[in-house]
């Protein structure tokens, strides 16, 4: 569908005063539960998101957090508000929302400039955002709690894990910062124009946890090679970019790196687990998962 049904195309002539054209469906990542659009408008191009996982409120926290770090330095494409000061509705049993289209291409992850970039913007989206403090009015569709072990296939089994999350976990995170987190910072959602990120997209996922957990799973993301397996060059160039921008950097931070990258994986291969068309993706974050049991972290964290 190349454009979303016709009731939401008169809402939003209505609410936001936009004159809809043509437009195309926008795919990527392992969002089942919404889609996008992005649409010819006599204001610009304008993406659409139907999300049927988010409340109205949620929506209204997102755009909230989004505000902020935007102020702070952040680059980001911020929801549009209606002209009653809404910034999303109900239609078609999901909730709408809608944001200017950032113009450029996804970040080459094999282009070590785009990738200091990359984490440069993690630390300044981190900065911005220490000092929040309003929880997220429902919890994230990534929240672990909604992804069990209970399917886990052997290659994720791993006892000495879980108690060390479950004790790390009750422990509050031994102490370690909370703040805002973006949820789903990887190449795809950073876009790149004219040597610079132009803007962090797709916020579904905020919301406010420990730095140093996406901070390590950032780190794999865009620190794995081509056979999804940790590459400690390129780990160390996207961490020299959050370095550079002072992005929170804590004591202790090496004894919970490796091991919090390894929960996080485990969770996206729960994750992947769901989609039969992923069968190789899945078998790459198992047998990552199984060979970092055994990385230092001393390699990534030195300056």
């Amino acid at each position: 569908m190349s454009r979303p049904a016709e009731a939401v195309v008169l809402e939003l002539r209505k609410r936001y005063r936009l004159d809809i054209g043509g437009g195309a469906a926008l795919a990527g990542g392992y969002d089942v539960w919404a889609q996008s659009w992005r649409l010819e408008s006599d204001h610009g191009p304008v993406v659409v998101r139907a999300d049927h996982r988010l409340s109205p409120e949620t929506a209204g926290w997102l755009s909230d957090v989004q505000r902020r770090v935007a102020e702070r330095g952040v680059p980001c494409c911020q929801p549009l508000c209606a002209h009653d000061g809404s910034v999303a509705f109900r239609a078609g049993g999901a909730t709408i929302t809608v944001r200017e289209f950032a113009e450029g291409a996804e970040l080459d992850r094999d282009d070590p400039a785009q990738v200091s970039a990359a984490g440069a913007t993690l630390g300044l989206l981190h900065r911005a955002g220490l000092d929040m403090e309003v929880e997220r009015p429902a919890p994230s569709p990534w929240d672990a709690s909604f992804w069990p072990g209970t399917d886990d296939p052997p290659a994720l089994h791993d006892q000495e894990l879980d108690c060390w999350d479950e004790a790390f976990t009750g422990d509050g995170g031994r102490g370690f910062a909370r703040g805002l987190v973006h949820g789903d910072f990887w190449s795809d959602n950073i876009i790149w124009s004219a040597g610079h990120v132009a803007a962090v997209i797709d916020w579904s996922e905020a919301r406010l946890d420990l730095l140093a957990r996406e901070l390590a799973w950032a780190t794999w993301e865009f620190g794995h090679d081509g056979a999804y397996e940790l590459d400690v060059e390129r780990a160390r160039t996207f961490l020299g970019g959050y370095r550079e921008v002072c992005g929170p950097w804590e004591h202790g931070l090496a004894d919970v790196f490796i091991v919090l990258m390894r929960v996080q994986l485990r969770l996206n291969a729960r994750y992947s687990l769901a989609d039969a068309g992923d069968v190789a993706y899945n078998t790459s974050l198992q047998r990552e998962f199984v060979r970092l049991r055994h990385q230092p972290a001393t390699p990534l964290l030195d300056p």
